[in-house]
């Protein structure tokens, strides 16, 4: 049987019928996040592992974006100088990491925000 959270089921949790439904959940989220850091504040791993996690998220912004705009077979809205803007700040992003010897994972998911910025500017220039 499905979950209900505020009426809204968890499969279906990203097409909220309710703004204060989506509210809801994010203070969840943030509360449960806070106590978990609060309690787990001295571990390493815990540390480390939302330092992760937080930089995959920022890494995977854009996905949603360049599957939107291969499903659509558009870019409407979106600019060639716009995207390149985006490929120059996570090249340089990355770069300053790779020059710092920064972690593996921040190499990494910079690698994959540039990666995903080619693309996107590959279906820009394609779809135009």
């Amino acid at each position: 049987a499905d979950v209900h959270f505020s009426g809204v089921y968890f499969a279906l949790s990203w097409q909220w019928s309710l703004f204060s439904d989506y509210l809801q959940c994010i203070l969840m989220i943030v509360v449960v996040v806070a106590i978990a850091t609060f309690v787990f504040v001295d571990n390493v791993a815990y540390i480390e592992g939302i330092g992760t996690l937080s930089l995959c998220t920022e890494a995977t912004l854009a996905l949603p974006q360049l599957w939107k705009n291969f499903t659509s077979g558009s870019t409407q809205g979106m600019s060639v100088k716009m995207v390149l803007l985006w490929f120059l700040g996570d090249s340089f992003k990355t770069l300053y990491f790779v020059i710092r010897g920064s972690p593996v994972q921040f190499l990494l998911c910079g690698s994959i925000q540039t990666l995903v910025d080619i693309l996107i500017l590959y279906q820009v220039v394609t779809y135009a």
